[in-house]
């Protein structure tokens, strides 16, 4: 898969070597909604014996429109996740534009022109709710602005328990921590990589080490508590127990981290490239009244712990 990097306006040198068929969108989490439409595309390139290529922006647009902070400007899927979920759904080009004031800016009829055209995409297909250009522009009068020079595509929402798959309805639900929904919409573990690094080794004192994981802090996260996760540990996939929290039980001030435990693993993980990927969520992060109190509900969510990883392998 190659991947262009564009700013606007287009170098008149700039070059796109081949006719495509174009997926237009942000594709934030890459969800089922977005599957079906970078999958309608590329039964519409494999039709016509074309390259399927995607049009997509270096982050999100609404940072042109307004000031956005903590969660608002994370990702469900940051940027090399994002394309290596294309690359698997078949995409052969990344058209990546950088989406500043001066881009979207553009009329309707000159991003049609400045970015289609120029594209040479013979059919465009994007999700009902797509805009372009202008915020007002919307998928229902992009056939004017084609004037018979490409063929629109609208592909209509996708549903799950009679809702809209949303990247919105996602982060939602991430928020409460209800990772088993996240999961269905992804329709795939929400999972999110990192390093291991140093932590303050506390749960070694309790008899349950822990890796702690340093992700990018673009990466939307799950909320605080506890979870059953499994680890990628050089192409293996490991059981494991995980908290997200600030260690409570010992302090009111602590940063928020992510500390996976995995069983019956002793490597030495540090520096180490991890993914980690959420199954379920098992409780809230809780204030003990001790180390005792905590290794016993330790060991409570390690009981519990196995029992579902035993049931999934005997599944």
């Amino acid at each position: 898969m190659q991947i262009m990097q564009l700013t606007y306006p287009l170098a008149p040198d700039v070059q796109f070597s081949t006719p495509v068929v174009l997926a237009m969108g942000f594709f934030d989490g890459v969800h089922q909604g977005h599957q079906q439409v970078i999958e309608r595309a590329r039964h519409l390139a494999e039709q016509r014996n074309l390259p399927l290529a995607i049009l997509t922006y270096d982050h999100h647009p609404a940072l042109v429109y307004q000031k956005l902070t903590g969660d608002e400007a994370r990702y469900l899927t940051l940027t090399t996740a994002k394309y290596e979920r294309f690359a698997a759904l078949g995409v052969d080009y990344v058209y990546e534009v950088n989406y500043d004031y001066s881009f979207q800016a553009q009329t309707p009829q000159e991003f049609v022109d400045n970015f289609i055209i120029r594209m040479q995409a013979q059919v465009v297909v994007a999700g009902f709710d797509h805009t372009y250009g202008e915020r007002e522009a919307a998928m229902n009068n992009l056939t004017d602005y084609a004037q018979d020079r490409f063929t629109v595509v609208t592909v209509p929402a996708t549903t799950v328990d009679g809702k809209k798959v949303s990247s919105t309805r996602i982060r939602r639900n991430l928020s409460a921590g209800h990772i088993e929904t996240v999961n269905r919409l992804l329709q795939r573990p929400f999972q999110i990589t990192g390093t291991v690094v140093h932590g303050l080794a506390r749960g070694r004192t309790l008899g349950y080490p822990t890796a702690n994981v340093q992700y990018d802090d673009l990466q939307r996260m799950p909320a605080l508590g506890v979870y059953l996760v499994k680890m990628q540990i050089n192409e293996h996939w490991y059981p494991a127990m995980a908290s997200i929290g600030k260690n409570v039980t010992f302090g009111d001030q602590n940063p928020v981290t992510l500390e996976v435990h995995l069983f019956d693993f002793n490597q030495n993980l540090y520096g180490k490239q991890v993914a980690v990927q959420f199954l379920t969520k098992t409780r809230n992060e809780v204030k003990y009244q001790g180390p005792e109190a905590l290794v016993t509900q330790l060991r409570r969510d390690e009981q519990e712990a196995r029992k579902f990883f035993k049931l999934e392998r005997n599944s």
